[in-house]
């Protein structure tokens, strides 16, 4: 046991004399080091200070006593009021983890460049319209938060930073990336979006290790082909753009399992959208698709279609072949019929047909079993079929402003419902069996052609507790 003291002691005391020397310490060790949060605690004892955590103190000028702290690797300035860094942080060379975000920085040193050490970089929120080419020879860096600033440009040894594995350059008024951003080897994910970048470097096929992309929310015209080089990414938001045609390239990135192309200009989507096999979610809203490309229906894993807002008048047959889809949006359309192959979709949950043209609904949709939510507004429906009846997981029927005269008497089979809408049709009555709707918490009937005694009749029939708005 004495012995066992004797070499605890001799560790410790080799510990201690390490952190004097300023080894760096290894993410887990840095955590369980004590933290600093008061500036003044800190003072007492400089060489022991490894974290100094001064974050939300309104601080209006960066305190120049932090460049006594020789061993720190840790520091958290965020929301503060800072406005600039003094060209003396370039000393403290053990720093690995730097948060200056949500303060009024305008500009950087060039001197940060000398923190070979820093591996984590964060200057989210701030004014900073200008990076410094030196700040790329920060070779260990590997998160780097440039988020919510005014950098209209990068420097063009950004590609510098080797080792970078996420970066975040959201909320700028970047115009182009350097051809250098191709040299980022170490790359996973980045987030570009909220910027004006018009194009792409072709350099972009040599981020072999990306994951995450998202432009979402620049003022891209094309994509370049190269990106399908990153054949690895599953997933790819280019969403808001001024996007006219996708590259028939894309169909090469077999292992997209989300793909968002929303708020674009394109009017049609490339044969090659059907190779996308592990593709989950694909969201082309807010487009200006006349016709849906019928090779979507090779896409055997699609739980997840948003086609609201383009001009589709019909949709291909082979719709009916997502047998994994599980919603479909397609609001806001001109769809004057549903193809009957719809009711092969068993797996679907929600349905939104709001604001179409649809005149009636064909039977086959009674074989929705998975079906409970089926949004109907807005179209000119007169009738439905008796196979609604079918739909026993639903809970949710939007019928409102159609031109309906009566519900079929199926209607009251609908064992699961708790919300039906009727606002704004030509009703006179309802058929007796809406008594069996023993689940139904709401139901609104106003703006029909409802007798005072017809009314009188549904409110005897309704099932206590029902909220009813006549």
């Amino acid at each position: 046991m004495k012995n066992f003291f004797i070499t605890f002691t001799i560790l410790f005391v080799l510990n201690l004399a390490s952190y004097s020397q300023g080894v760096l310490l290894d993410e887990e060790a840095l955590i369980d080091v004590k933290e600093y949060s008061s500036l003044e605690d800190a003072l007492r004892e400089p060489d022991k200070v490894y974290k100094l955590n001064l974050s939300g103190m309104e601080f209006s000028e960066f305190p120049e006593d932090i460049v006594r702290f020789v061993n720190l690797q840790s520091l958290d300035l965020w929301k503060n009021q800072i406005t600039s860094i003094p060209p003396e942080i370039g000393t403290l060379q053990n720093l690995q983890f730097l948060s200056v975000g949500e303060n009024q920085l305008r500009t950087i040193p060039e001197e940060l460049g000398l923190l070979k050490n820093l591996v984590m970089l964060n200057l989210e929120d701030n004014d900073i319209e200008y990076i410094p080419p030196a700040v790329c020879n920060i070779l260990n860096l590997e998160n780097l938060n440039l988020s919510g600033n005014k950098l209209e440009s990068l420097p063009e040894n950004f590609g510098s930073l080797k080792r970078l594995i996420n970066l975040n350059l959201f909320g700028n008024n970047l115009h182009s990336l350097p051809a250098s951003f191709g040299s980022l080897a170490s790359l996973q994910s980045v987030d570009l979006s909220e910027n004006t970048l018009r194009e792409l470097p072709n350099e972009i096929e040599l981020l072999k290790n990306i994951m995450i992309f998202d432009i979402h929310k620049n003022q891209l015209l094309e994509v370049p082909g190269q990106i399908s080089k990153l054949a690895q990414i599953p997933y790819l938001n280019m969403a808001e753009n001024e996007l006219r045609i996708l590259p028939s390239e894309l169909g090469n990135m077999t292992n997209l399992q989300m793909l968002d192309v929303s708020e674009n200009q394109l009017s049609e989507l490339p044969d090659e959208i059907g190779n996308l096999k592990f593709l989950q979610e694909l969201n082309v809203s807010q487009n200006k698709l006349v016709v849906l490309n019928p090779n979507i229906g090779k896409l055997s894993r699609l739980q997840n279609l948003q086609l609201a807002k383009n001009a589709l008048s019909d949709l291909p047959p082979n719709i009916g072949n997502l047998a994994a889809l599980k919603d479909l949006d397609i609001s806001s359309n001109i769809l004057k019929s549903l193809p009957a192959e719809i009711g092969k979709l068993r797996a679907l949950k929600n349905l939104n047909l709001f604001n179409n043209q649809l005149t009636q609904i064909p039977d086959a949709v009674g074989n929705l079993s998975s079906l409970e939510i089926l949004n109907l507004y807005y179209n000119k429906i007169s009738s439905l079929p008796a196979t609604i009846g079918n739909l026993s997981n639903l809970t949710d029927l939007h019928l409102a402003n159609n031109e309906l005269t009566a519900l079929p008497d199926e209607i009251g089979k609908l064992k699961q419902l708790k919300m039906l809408n009727l606002k704004n049709n030509k009703l006179v009555k309802l058929p007796a069996q809406i008594e069996n709707l023993n689940k139904l918490e709401s139901i609104t009937l106003r703006e029909n052609n409802f007798s005072q005694e017809e009314i009188t009749t549904i409110k005897s029939l309704l099932p206590e507790g029902v909220k009813a708005v006549y």
